[in-house]
């Protein structure tokens, strides 16, 4: 039995390690009047005969409808009149070849509406940050005005002292917009609380425009999106209701880890397996607490009043016996109970900081066989389920003194990986790692204190018995 289990896993392994999980570059598509532009991490939906963006959602874990027009989908107005395009061109093709199937397009994508004297270009960046150009060019008439997007109400407009940043933030998505006006002499956002402070007049040498449509609480993008004026927008963002949290201190410190270890190995796999053993080495002295703890009840286990007591029928009696004589031993049942639940809060922290950076494992090189860290699913997290649920069930041999005990551990510890493996690898990557340190370390702790669990022969044994 032991060996089909192995010749099974070994099997199942090298038929998923032959394939390769291809990225998907952004997709272009158009239909019934609108331009669909699909990225890895959002979609944008333009009106081809307005000229104007319609809606945005993000699409990274779960679709997320953050913007809808409202009269401010970059909208072009002369003289207070909305104008329209003639044409419009996409990565320099024309509209129609956009017609059937979604094309691929590999980089930015650049949709550009020609206005006949003028053009508006709107480039949709690839990569992973939520970035926007956007451009106005050639013979600019007079009172020429262009409108960037909001995501909420306008209550909620903030722009600089110099009118060269603008941002508008919804507290119930906790999206946020963002508009500089960059290399553009003359063109400034309404200073203060105007109702058109998202309104660019466009000067006669044009307009050029980096935006950013996302997370607010993506600190680290913005920043790199917007380095010059960051620290404007970290006051801003500050100021925004729940864009921040009391936690944000120790959170971005460890996000602040995995980015200088993804410099170091250019690899987020990498990157996240020593961001994981860092972590798991830094509480150790926790985890020590709590298997020392164990190991001092097992110990007791062997001892014949141990034993005894453990033959009591009343449960209650039982208990209280049982209590009795590990006071005597001077062994806290509950010893490990402490350390365990101080490390819940690290781990749900550092599951936060994974999936934080889900848009750049998107876009990061390839790890192995994967090349998308942010994908989850079932041939794409097999292999790495399936090794976490053989170091889950070997662990919980280890920890076990008795058949029934082991296979309540082994059900729970097999079980519960494919419980997770819609979730992307990259968080795949920090669960799989977790489990191969804990069971390396309770092995050479238990050796060491010739503390002995249950054998895989035995295990098997017991279950041909029943």
């Amino acid at each position: 039995m032991n060996r089909k289990f192995l010749i099974v896993a070994v099997l199942f392994t090298v038929v998923f390690t032959c394939f390769a999980f291809a990225k998907n570059e952004i997709k272009v598509g158009y239909i019934d009047g609108m331009i669909s532009v699909d990225s890895r991490i959002a979609n944008y939906v333009f009106d081809a005969s307005r000229g104007e963006l319609e809606e945005v959602k993000l699409t990274m874990e779960q679709t997320q409808l953050v913007y809808r027009n409202d009269g401010d989908g970059l909208r072009t107005t002369l003289d207070s009149t909305p104008v329209y395009p003639s044409s419009i061109a996409i990565n320099g093709k024309s509209l129609e070849q956009y017609n059937e199937d979604p094309v691929e397009i590999e980089g930015d994508v650049s949709l550009v509406f020609d206005y006949g004297v003028f053009e508006k270009e709107v480039k949709i960046i690839y990569g992973p940050l939520y970035e926007i150009d956007v451009s106005v060019s050639g013979n600019i008439p007079n009172n020429l005005e262009i409108i960037v997007p909001r995501v909420g109400f306008a209550a909620e407009d903030r722009t600089n002292e110099f009118g060269k940043v603008f941002t508008n933030y919804y507290e119930e998505t906790k999206a946020i917009s963002i508009w500089a006006i960059k290399n553009s002499e003359g063109a400034n956002f309404k200073v203060g609380r105007d109702k058109n402070a998202n309104t660019i007049e466009v000067p006669y040498n044009g307009l050029n425009l980096h935006g950013y449509m996302g997370e607010a609480k993506k600190n680290t993008f913005i920043k790199k999106a917007f380095p010059d004026n960051y620290v404007w927008l970290s006051r801003t963002i500050n100021s925004y209701p729940k864009a921040t949290s009391w936690y944000d201190p120790i959170f971005y410190l460890f996000v602040g880890l995995i980015d200088w270890l993804f410099k170091v190995t250019g690899s987020y796999g990498w990157a996240i397996i020593l961001f994981t053993l860092i972590i798991r080495l830094i509480i150790y002295p926790l985890f020590h607490i709590q298997t020392k703890s164990m190991i001092e009840r097992k110990k007791l286990e062997d001892d014949p009043e141990f034993k005894k007591l453990n033959q009591i029928k009343d449960k209650q009696k039982k208990q209280q016996e049982l209590m009795k004589f590990y006071k005597r031993k001077k062994v806290n049942p509950a010893g490990g109970c402490l350390p365990l639940l101080v490390q819940m809060p690290v781990f749900i922290l550092l599951y936060a900081v994974i999936r934080y950076q889900s848009e750049l494992f998107a876009y990061g090189p390839q790890f192995f066989i994967w090349e998308d860290l942010s994908v989850g699913g079932f041939a794409q997290n097999i292999i790495l389920v399936l090794i976490s649920a053989v170091m889950g069930f070997l662990n919980s041999l280890i920890t076990s003194s008795q058949p029934k005990m082991a296979m309540q551990g082994a059900l729970m510890a097999t079980f519960f990986p494919f419980i997770l493996i819609m979730l992307p690898t990259g968080l795949q990557l920090y669960w799989v790692t977790s489990t191969i340190f804990q069971f390396v370390v309770t092995y050479y702790v238990y050796k060491k204190n010739d503390i002995h669990g249950i054998s895989i022969k035995e295990f098997f044994a017991s279950l041909k018995k029943k």
